[in-house]
């Protein structure tokens, strides 16, 4: 019996150049003849929007909607997912907060770039662990589980591992992280991806910042490359980054009554007028007023109002193709994020502590928290000296007294802080000076003050610089050994190291050794607990407590015996264009150093939380602008 072989022909694309065509016109090529890889080279990509590729073949692996995505979990991010898609879009930014789909949207991008845009991929995150997580927990499952994706894997173990993804299509995935210039360095990509960027650091090790370096990647392909930055705003890159692109989009609910597009806000929030965010937390539930009409909307409503909105052009409407373009996408019309999460934080960031009014602005509106600035001067801290408080004397109502300490290369400056009741944090500096010895820091640890009747006090725990600078590009004298072997030998005093950025105000780490040359290992016995701040936002805190008259219940007050070079020291430093404090040269500001330790060492001993016995919290009157109270 004979077999019948059928040839199949490669036909000419539509896309080849007209005179290619002519050339070609009248050839046959036996398709089966070309190697797999040169056809897989050879296919035209789906023409498809962003938002229906994800549709069609994402799938998603974690998280609480596993399975085929569906935008109805998250309707805002449809437009971001289509307009990174069109032709003339080179940027987009999206500043959301936590669980507001960042990362997701990002990996829908991904795909479609992988499937209908081929080119290299740099997908850049914060630390080296992190990339390690982003590849391994995400972008690797996505490419397996996703049958149109799965195609591109070339089946060799060696072509998927942490550091880079070779697909059979020719694109190459580079996971980068963004403390290390060396991991963005050599590669050219297409498009690229920085995922979480207000957690990047200022500068990759000695070259610029992450954002300026990855962007060079793609220099190469002009008006053909792309790229997304997306992150919860920390004062960093992001919203800045956001708000600065020719064209910015925001979310809006609708209201089921009026149909308006509302901007919800806090004034808007149904409270009783004595609420606060403990009664909240306890009632479990808020209502909310419409901002047009007054209509109560439960949480359900809310939902249905989110589900309902749509994106807003706040800037920049009339421009029909932008280059870059922000979304910005506040927790309000987050689906995730409940009602009555939103108001304790909302009466958190009210009257809180710093700590709560930045986790506000950052985690729930999406923006940078903005302190009140001017510029101080030394007759405003003068101001603030009480010629009623003796010099050594204890203020009535003190809760307990803190000693802080910077270390300087000869000698120690020193401030004890007296602190009184309340979140606001009354404060008061009853002690001052500068000693030449650990031995003496050990006197002032024992010493004891009195108040006017008599009470004795002596401070419950002392705070010590480490003994090096908060700027890694301007390091100062480092007494660093001999500081953590004070502190090991005397457990009273706690060291801090000040940093410029961190993910929260103060963290705590375990150090195991002494800091020493390279590859030594000198073991601290029993080891140590080093209390890290983030001094940017403390000393954004103190220039605001500076400007309080002295009857505010959170002003700081000085001694009677407090002089000129004290309040010029803390006057010597300034804030930049990035927000950066910077101390100009050859200016002491070593007690104002002091003061942002005593700030820190306030939250970390949890003396806001501290209640005058029998005293009851306090009620705070808060009523919604939305409705009407008779």
């Amino acid at each position: 019996m004979q077999t019948t072989i059928t040839k199949r022909y490669l036909a000419l694309p539509a896309w080849l150049p007209p005179a290619t065509r002519d050339r070609l016109a009248g050839t046959q090529v036996h398709l089966d003849r070309i190697p797999a890889a040169i056809r897989r080279r050879m296919r035209q990509p789906e023409k498809i929007r962003v938002s229906e590729h994800a549709e069609r073949y994402r799938v998603v692996t974690d998280g609480a909607h596993v399975g085929r995505w569906r935008h109805e979990y998250a309707p805002h991010t449809v437009k971001i997912m289509d307009t990174f898609g069109k032709p003339y879009v080179r940027e987009v930014w999206f500043c959301g907060v936590e669980q507001s789909g960042k990362t997701n949207t990002m990996i829908n991008c991904m795909a479609w770039c992988i499937d209908c845009d081929p080119g290299n991929i740099f997908y850049l995150m914060p630390t080296e662990d992190t990339a390690d997580k982003i590849t391994g927990g995400k972008i690797k499952p996505v490419l397996t589980q996703s049958p149109r994706l799965a195609r591109y894997l070339t089946g060799r173990q060696d072509d998927v591992t942490l550091s880079r993804i070779n697909l059979n299509h020719g694109v190459t995935i580079f996971p980068a992280h963004a403390n290390s210039a060396s991991s963005m360095a050599s590669w050219a990509a297409k498009h690229c991806f920085g995922d979480e960027v207000d957690k990047y650091p200022a500068m990759a090790g000695k070259e610029a910042d992450p954002i300026t370096l990855i962007k060079k990647r793609n220099r190469i392909y002009r008006g053909r490359y792309k790229r997304f930055f997306a992150s919860t705003p920390a004062q960093m890159f992001i919203y800045k980054g956001t708000m600065s692109c020719p064209q910015v989009w925001e979310w809006r609910a609708q209201c089921g009554h009026c149909d308006e597009l509302i901007e919800m806000d806090g004034d808007h929030l149904i409270l009783d007028d004595d609420a606060t965010a403990e009664s909240v937390e306890a009632a479990g539930t808020v209502s909310y007023a419409c901002n047009s009409c007054g209509a109560v909307w439960s949480e359900e409503d809310r939902l249905q109002a989110i589900r309902r909105g749509r994106w807003v052009c706040i800037k920049g409407e009339d421009i029909v193709r932008p280059t870059r373009v922000g979304f910005h996408h506040r927790a309000w019309e987050c689906l995730d994020v409940p009602l009555v999460e939103i108001a304790i934080a909302w009466l958190k960031g009210k009257s809180g502590t710093m700590a709560d009014k930045v986790a506000w602005a950052n985690g729930y509106e999406a923006t940078d928290y903005e302190h009140i600035q001017q510029e101080r001067q030394e007759d405003s801290i003068l101001r603030l000296v009480d010629k009623s408080l003796p010099k050594g004397v204890v203020p009535r109502d003190t809760s307990c007294l803190l000693l802080k300490v910077d270390t300087q290369r000869i000698g120690f400056f020193y401030q004890v802080w007296a602190f009184g009741y309340g979140r606001d944090l009354p404060v008061a500096m009853i002690d001052h000076g500068k000693v030449e010895s650990f031995s003496n820091l050990i006197d002032l640890a024992a010493k004891i003050y009195t108040d006017a009747d008599g009470k004795k006090y002596r401070s419950m725990a002392g705070f010590i610089d480490s003994g090096g600078g908060t700027n890694p590009n301007n390091p100062k004298h480092s007494r660093t050994t001999e500081v953590y072997g004070f502190c090991r030998r005397n457990p009273f005093f706690k060291p801090l190291k000040g940093r410029r950025t961190m993910e929260q105000p103060w963290d705590v780490k375990r150090l195991d050794y002494y800091p020493g040359a390279k590859g030594q290992k000198i073991a601290i016995p029993g080891g140590l607990m080093l209390y890290k701040i983030n001094v940017t936002i403390y000393k954004n805190e103190l220039a605001g407590k500076l400007q309080y008259e002295s009857d505010n219940p959170g002003a700081i007050r000085f001694h009677a015996d407090t002089g000129a070079d004290f309040a010029r020291q803390l006057c010597a430093e300034y804030q930049d264009d990035h927000g950066w404090w910077i101390c100009p040269r050859n200016k002491a500001n070593h007690h104002w150093d002091i003061c942002v330790y005593g700030l820190a060492a306030a939250d970390i001993v949890g003396i806001r939380n501290l209640r005058k016995p029998g005293e009851q919290t306090q009620a705070r009157r808060i009523i919604s602008k939305g409705v009407q109270h008779d």
